[in-house]
C-alpha cells in the first residue's frame, strides 16, 4: 500500500464523512424520537437515513487516520490518544444504527404503544447504554483531541477546531427543529475537514522512527 494511496483514502474519507452526514440528516424522519407511527409511514426514508448515518460513521475510521497524520510528527502521544478514542467510538457507534431497522420492524408489526414500550426498554438496558451508546460519543472526544491538537501544534488554524466543535454541537442545539436545520452542522464540519484533507493530500506521510 503506497503512501499516496493512504493519503488519498484518508483525504477522501475526510470529505465523505461530513457529506454523508449531511445527507443522513436531510433524509431523517422529522422527529426527535423513533416514533412508530412516523416510522411506519416512511419506511424507505428511515432505511436510507439509517444507512447514510452508518456509512458516515464508517468513513470516520479512515478519516481519523487522516486527522492524526499531520499531528503525528509533532505530538505522537496526543495523536495516538485521539486516534484510539475516536476509533473505539466509531466502532461502537456503528452498532447504534441497527436500532433504526429494529424500530422500523416493530412499527410495522406490532401496535404503536407496544413498539414504544419495547424501544424504551431496550434503551434502558445497561449493556446498551454503557456498552454501545456512551462509548459511541468517544468519536467526538477523539475528533476533538485531534483537531485541537492540530491547532495547538500549529498544524491547522484555530478556526478548524472551532468549526468542528460548532458542527458537532449544532444538531443537539436544534434537535427539535427540521432535519434540514440539523444538517447545517455537518457543513461546518465539512469546511474544517476539507482544510485538513487538503493538507493531508499535499504532505507525504512521515516514515515512522
Amino acid at each position: 500500500m503506497t503512501d499516496t494511496y493512504r493519503r488519498t483514502v484518508a483525504a477522501g474519507a475526510l470529505i465523505a464523512w461530513p457529506v454523508l452526514l449531511f445527507a443522513a440528516f436531510l433524509t431523517s424522519p422529522p422527529s426527535e424520537e423513533h416514533d412508530p407511527v412516523l416510522f411506519a409511514s416512511m419506511p424507505g426514508q428511515v432505511q436510507v437515513s439509517g444507512l447514510l448515518f452508518l456509512y458516515a460513521t464508517l468513513a470516520m475510521i479512515p478519516a481519523l487516520f487522516g486527522l492524526a497524520a499531520p499531528l503525528y510528527p509533532r505530538a505522537r502521544a496526543l495523536a495516538n490518544t485521539g486516534l484510539t478514542l475516536g476509533l473505539f467510538g466509531a466502532a461502537s457507534a456503528c452498532t447504534l444504527f441497527m436500532t433504526d431497522f429494529y424500530d422500523l420492524a416493530l412499527a410495522q408489526t406490532v401496535p404503536a404503544e407496544t413498539a414504544r414500550q419495547v424501544t424504551a426498554a431496550a434503551g434502558e438496558l445497561p449493556g446498551f447504554v454503557f456498552g454501545m451508546l456512551l462509548p459511541g460519543f468517544l468519536t467526538h472526544v477523539g475528533t476533538l483531541v485531534l483537531v485541537v491538537g492540530l491547532a495547538v501544534k500549529r498544524a491547522a488554524p484555530w478556526w478548524v477546531p472551532v468549526a468542528v466543535v460548532a458542527g458537532i454541537v449544532w444538531p443537539f442545539v436544534v434537535a427539535s427543529t427540521s432535519p434540514a436545520m440539523q444538517s447545517i452542522g455537518s457543513l461546518l464540519e465539512l469546511a474544517a475537514l476539507a482544510w485538513v484533507a487538503r493538507a493531508v493530500i499535499r504532505t507525504p506521510s512521515p516514515v515512522p522512527a
